[in-house]
């Protein structure tokens, strides 16, 4: 299996193998083991908040990213399991029911049930990535789980969608294509980070997940063990770094590098006796060195920070139910390891919050075990968790982008063989 983080400051590829748990294992949604078998990452081009800007830059970014993955596993990759940030993703929860014409809940009626769902989800040109269901009814008896075998005259489902607008999926899947690879699925950021971070407990008991990354900031909510919400803003660490670098006359690399090094959501008493250098933007070859405290540096940071915070925390407040199950915070993504950042979002919550690192695999890199790749490894544990019976693969024939004589082509191969 293979995936792929596209992003707005790097492109990530993963690929690794599946193994089955040890017979002593008795949990629920890891009974599949991965082995990390390649890796590698680049820096994004022709990206901004995870929508494709440039086409040819974004698909060279791919192919090295996958390329080097490849090498490193010694196989050769036909498609791809991509995680989405783009196209203004939308989070709805709708019921949906149906009649049972045989008096019992068969396969082709839940199956009939979730397809309608998702045309219902699919209207205003909008490509459905998740259609969840998160609980079912046999009439007016509510509280059903898994309602195959069993008898009634209606079955009702409640499920939780999770759309994107279609044009930006069609040219994130053109783009993926360009590089001669096929789209196995379509996954959502904030999902995917959560699977990685967030354990059991939390999952059952309500969490919400907070993925600070450098073009955007997602938010995903789990209660009850279901994915009830989410959401994405167009604010991240990048609007830090350009910050600093407008404020201080520093180029964007040290900008960056001061935020990574030094930068810091709290000031401390012992921040102001700390002095850093860094040199202006003046592109000679000495170019003249500034100085500012560390304390200086993080009333630039904080501004921004708290500003991403308090639109995550009015988007939470204003997703009604998710909010109210929402008892814990956990931080990921690159951003959520500036300093001090865990205990501002607790007190602007009011809820404890924490620093989420991904699940660790076999195999995965030192580099690869930190909160930047946490939805990069939640793609492998969202295909076993295998919750979906009808997944974007349905889709691909009729958001396929290609239209030439070769495209036609490579659709007939791909259909009769």
């Amino acid at each position: 299996m293979t995936v792929l983080d596209i992003g707005t400051s790097k492109v990530c590829c993963l690929i690794g193998k599946t193994s089955a748990a040890p017979d002593w294992f008795e949990g629920d949604g890891d009974a599949v083991h991965f082995e990390v078998l390649g890796f590698d990452h680049t820096r994004a081009e022709g990206l901004k908040s995870g929508m494709v800007t440039h086409l040819d830059s974004a698909e060279q970014c791919i192919r090295a990213a996958v390329d080097a993955a490849e090498r490193m596993a010694g196989v050769v990759v036909e498609d791809v399991h991509v995680s989405v940030t783009a196209g203004r993703l939308k989070s709805e929860s709708f019921s949906a029911s149906v009649a049972l014409q045989s008096g019992a809940v068969r396969e082709d009626d839940v199956h009939r049930l979730l397809a309608g769902g998702r045309q219902y989800a699919a209207r205003d040109k909008r490509t459905v990535l998740h259609a969840l269901p998160t609980g079912y009814r046999l009439d007016e008896n509510g509280g059903i789980s898994e309602p195959h075998g069993m008898c009634g005259e209606r079955l009702s489902v409640d499920l939780h969608t999770v759309t994107a607008d279609d044009v930006a999926m069609r040219n994130l899947i053109l783009c993926v294509e360009r590089c001669h690879l096929g789209v196995a699925g379509l996954v959502a950021a904030p999902y995917s980070s959560a699977l990685s971070v967030v354990t059991p407990d939390e999952a059952k008991l309500g969490v919400a997940c907070i993925d600070f990354g450098a073009g955007t900031t997602t938010l995903s909510v789990i209660a009850d063990g279901h994915f009830i919400h989410a959401d994405a803003i167009a604010l991240g660490g990048n609007g830090i770094t350009t910050d600093i670098a407008r404020t201080l006359g520093a180029p964007m690399e040290h900008a960056e590098r001061l935020k990574t090094l030094h930068g810091s959501a709290f000031a401390t008493l012992s921040d102001e006796r700390e002095i850093i250098t860094y040199p202006c933007v003046t592109g000679t070859a000495q170019g003249n060195l500034n100085q500012i405290t560390k304390a200086q540096l993080a009333c630039i940071i904080r501004p921004r920070v708290e500003e991403t915070l308090d639109m995550m925390r009015r988007r939470l407040a204003e997703s009604g139910l998710a909010a109210d199950v929402a008892q814990h915070l956990v931080l990921t993504g690159g951003g959520s390891q500036l300093t001090g950042l865990p205990e501002l979002a607790s007190n602007m919550f009011g809820r404890p919050a924490r620093l989420g690192h991904p699940r660790a695999m076999t195999g995965l890199p030192p580099a690869a075990a930190a909160p930047n790749f946490s939805a990069a490894i939640g793609l492998f544990l969202h295909w076993s968790r295998g919750d979906e019976r009808l997944g974007v693969r349905t889709e691909q024939r009729f958001l396929r982008t290609g239209t030439g004589y070769f495209a036609k082509v490579g659709e007939w191969i791909m259909e009769n063989f």
